[in-house]
C-alpha cells in the first residue's frame, strides 16, 4: 500500500502594493485626466468632498523652497489669467500624416529638394511605408539622381512617426530600433535579432540565437519580447502631431506646470484641478466617534466608516505625492536647462535623459517617466511645450555637429565619419557617420564634397 503524506512547500509571491499602482497612476496623468480621476473618486467616495475656498487658519497652501523658489496650488479656469494666452502657442489640430510630413520636410530641405520629398510622401501607402519603392525608378520620374532621392529618403525616414517610409517591414523595425536607441531606450540584441532572424520572428529559434549571437536564452527572450512590445508594423497608425498628446486635447490644450521668472530666480506653479479636495468635515465626525465608542455602530457601519474615510485619507495623500514629485523633476531641469529657460531658444538645451534626474533625485527612472508624461509646460517666455522638450540630444548634437564643421578648414573640410569621430574627442559624444549625416542633411549643411566646391 502507497500512502500519500501531506506535503508543505514555501513559495515567494510578489504582490503589488495598490497604494502604489494608484501613485503611479495619479503621477502619469496630466491636468485633463487628473480631473477625470478625481470626478470618479469623488462619485465612488462619499467621505471625498470637494469646496471652492479654504480657512485662513488653514495650511493648504504652504509653500514649497529650495534653490529656486516655488509654489503648488490651486488653479482653476478662471484664475488662469496669463499674459498670454497658451492655446495661441499651439497649432491647429486636425493635420493629416501627409500635410505633417510635407511642413516638416519643407522646413529642413532645400528648396530644390522639395519635389522629390513630395514624390516620396505621395507614394507612402496607408500604414506609411514604401513598400515596392524603387530608387531608380524614382529618379526617373523626378530627373533627380539616385543619391539625392537616397539623402532626402533618410530625411523622410528620420521624421514622427518612428518608421516612416520603410521600404520593407524590416527596415521598418530597424527604424523602430535606431530611433529608440538614440533616445536611449535601445535594445543592442533585439537590433541583431530583427536585422539577421526577421523572417523567423514568428517563432524565433531562441536556442539557436541564443549560440550563435553568444547570449543567454532569457536576454534573448527578453529582446524578443521587447520588440514585439516597443515596435509597431504600421508606423502610419501611430501618428499624433507633438501637440495631440491624447484625445483630450482635441478640444483644449492647458499646461501642467507653468514656471515664471522671479526675483529670487525660477517660480514653479503646479496647476490643479479646481476647488479644493478634503476629507468630508460630517464622515470625519462620524469617524472618530466610531473610534472613541465603537459598540455604538454595528460591524457594516464600522467598515464602510473606515474604508471611506482612510480611502479619502489615501487618495489626497497620493495626489500630494503626485504634486510633489512633479515639483522636484521640474525644479532638477530647471537648474539643468538655466540657459533655455532664459532664452527660450532651443539651441540652449543641454544634453539631459531622464535616468540623470532619476539620479540626481534618487528615485527610479520610471517615475520621471510618469512625471513628464502627456504633459505642458509654459515657460517664462509664454510658449508652450512638451514637457519631453528637455529631453531632446538631438538638438545638443546638431548643436555640436555645427560648431565642428565650422571650425573646419574650408580648404580640407571634414567627412561625416571624420565629424562622429571629433565629437567624441572633444565632447565624449559617441555616434555613428550616418547619424551625423542625417542631422547634417536637417542643418541644411551639404557634403564634406560640396563644401569644399563651394570654397
Amino acid at each position: 500500500m502507497v500512502v500519500l503524506a501531506p506535503r508543505l512547500e514555501q513559495s515567494i509571491e510578489l504582490r503589488v502594493d495598490q497604494r502604489v499602482i494608484q501613485a503611479a497612476h495619479l503621477l502619469q496623468c496630466n491636468t485633463l485626466e487628473l480631473e477625470s480621476a478625481i470626478e470618479e473618486e469623488l462619485e465612488e467616495n462619499p467621505a471625498l468632498e470637494r469646496i471652492e475656498t479654504v480657512s485662513e487658519e488653514s495650511d493648504y497652501r504652504q509653500p514649497l523652497r529650495g534653490k529656486h523658489f516655488e509654489r503648488v496650488y490651486d488653479i482653476d479656469d478662471d484664475a488662469l489669467d496669463l499674459d498670454t494666452d497658451p492655446l495661441s502657442n499651439t497649432p491647429d489640430g486636425g493635420m493629416t500624416l501627409r500635410e505633417y510630413l510635407s511642413r516638416e520636410l519643407h522646413a529642413q530641405l532645400p528648396e530644390h529638394q522639395y519635389a522629390i520629398a513630395e514624390y516620396i510622401v505621395d507614394n507612402l501607402d496607408e500604414h506609411g511605408l514604401l513598400l515596392g519603392f524603387s530608387i531608380d525608378r524614382a529618379s526617373l520620374e523626378t530627373g533627380a539622381s539616385a543619391q539625392e532621392i537616397e539623402e532626402v529618403l533618410r530625411v523622410v525616414q528620420s521624421l514622427d512617426p518612428p518608421g516612416i517610409g520603410a521600404r520593407s517591414m524590416q527596415e521598418c523595425m530597424l527604424l523602430q530600433l535606431r530611433y529608440l536607441r538614440e533616445q536611449g531606450q535601445g535594445n543592442p540584441l533585439a537590433e541583431k535579432i530583427v536585422e539577421n532572424y526577421f523572417h523567423r520572428l514568428l517563432k524565433p529559434p531562441i536556442r539557436r540565437i541564443a549560440r550563435e549571437l553568444k547570449a543567454r536564452i532569457e536576454e534573448v527572450e527578453e529582446a524578443v519580447q521587447y520588440i514585439k512590445g516597443a515596435l509597431h508594423p504600421y508606423p502610419a497608425y501611430q501618428f499624433r502631431t507633438p501637440w495631440e498628446m491624447s484625445s483630450s486635447y482635441q478640444d483644449t490644450i492647458q499646461p501642467d506646470v507653468i514656471i515664471r521668472r522671479s526675483p529670487e530666480g525660477f517660480e514653479v506653479e503646479i496647476v490643479r484641478p479646481s476647488g479644493i479636495l478634503i476629507v468630508s468635515p460630517r464622515w470625519r465626525e462620524q469617524y472618530e466617534k466610531m473610534k472613541k465608542n465603537p459598540a455604538e455602530f454595528s460591524e457594516e457601519n464600522i467598515r464602510q466608516i473606515r474604508d471611506c474615510v482612510e480611502r479619502a485619507e489615501r487618495f489626497l495623500h497620493m495626489l500630494e505625492i503626485r504634486y510633489r514629485t512633479l515639483t522636484r523633476v521640474t525644479r532638477a531641469i530647471i537648474q539643468r536647462q538655466m540657459g533655455f529657460l532664459e532664452t527660450g531658444s532651443y539651441t540652449f538645451l543641454k544634453p539631459l535623459t531622464r535616468t540623470e534626474i532619476a539620479d540626481q533625485l534618487g528615485v527610479h527612472e520610471s517615475t520621471v517617466s510618469r512625471a513628464i508624461s502627456n504633459k505642458w509646460v509654459q515657460l517664462p517666455n509664454g510658449d508652450l511645450i512638451p514637457f519631453s522638450d528637455f529631453f531632446t540630444p538631438a538638438l545638443s548634437l546638431q548643436q555640436a555637429i555645427q560648431e565642428v564643421i565650422h571650425s573646419e578648414d574650408p580648404e580640407n573640410p571634414y567627412s561625416d565619419e571624420q565629424v562622429a569621430d571629433i565629437l567624441y574627442q572633444r565632447w565624449g559624444i559617441k555616434t555613428s557617420r550616418r547619424t551625423v549625416a542625417k542631422h547634417r542633411i536637417r542643418l541644411h549643411i551639404p557634403s564634406s564634397k560640396r563644401r569644399k566646391k563651394l570654397q
